[in-house]
Order: structure tokens, then sequence, then C-alpha cells
């Protein structure tokens, strides 16, 4: 099923062009969520007659990516902290969504869809997570997994 963005969406494309996507995939996520309108001959006329509309948005889209691409790179790293174990695993795992939380407390609001976890962080650590950015634009952001468990003060006799 052929639709056009009306806005710029992470893998598919930016605002204005027509992609080809799966008929369920347009007709539950994309058009309910305003991401995109079907490709009708309508629509493409109005596509058409607001070309330079389009175009604008996507010139915006793209400096608000770059510049979100140099507060991403200006980062030297995020914490989370978390319940771990003495051997050092979670309780749970660390998701998209921490992650998220936690760039945005640093100042660097990015959709969690735009975080790639190339695996489950299940154990505490340092790792590093790849963020994209409409335009095809990426960083690897680093992330330290800390425990949350206060440190024990230990005296020695």
């Amino acid at each position: 099923m052929k639709v056009i963005l009306k806005n710029s969406y992470m893998s598919l494309g930016e605002a204005g062009e027509i992609v080809e996507v799966k008929p369920g995939y347009a007709r539950n996520f994309l058009i309910p969520q305003g991401i995109a309108v079907s490709a009708t001959t309508a629509n493409l006329r109005l596509v058409a007659d607001q070309g330079k509309a389009f175009e604008a948005k996507k010139l915006q889209e793209r400096d608000n990516s770059k510049q979100l691409l140099e507060k991403l790179n200006g980062l030297s790293g995020i914490t989370i902290e978390k319940k771990v174990s003495d051997d050092g695993r979670l309780y749970g795992s660390v998701t998209a969504k921490d992650i998220e939380e936690a760039l945005a407390k640093a100042g660097a609001a990015v959709d969690r869809r735009m975080i790639v976890l190339g695996q489950q962080i299940k154990m505490a650590g340092e790792y590093k997570v790849l963020v994209r950015l409409v335009g095809g634009l990426k960083t690897q952001v680093p992330v330290a997994i800390v425990s949350d468990a206060p440190k024990k003060n230990v005296v020695e006799a």
C-alpha cells in the first residue's frame, strides 16, 4: 500500500515522500497516528500543491536532528541506577524507555523508538547504545548501568 508521509519518520522516509508499506501497518499505525495519509489521487495533488511547505518541514526536521545530534555527541555518557544482585545481574532489564528518560534528564529529548538496543541489557556495566535520528543521522551514546544500593561503609578494626 502506498502512503504519503506527513511527517518524517525514522526508517520510512521524510515528510512529503511516497512510500510503500504493508496495508496493516498503514491502517493500524501510520494513518491513525497522523504520520501518513493514503496515496490517493486527491492526496497526491494536495502534496504537489504543498511542495514548498513539505520542503520547509523537511529542512526544519533535519536542523532539529542536527542540533540533537550535537547534544548527544556532547554528552560524556549517561548513568542509570537499577537494582543489582551481588553478582552484577539486574533485577529486570534496562529498556529503551529507561534510556529515553535518562537522556531527557541530560537535556537531550529523544523518542524511545529512535533508540536501538543491540541486545537486552541485563548486567551492570558500560554499554554503547545506538540512536537513529531523522535524516539518516545516527550516533552511539555511552550508557553506564550501576547499582542503586548505597555503598556499605566497611570499618576495619
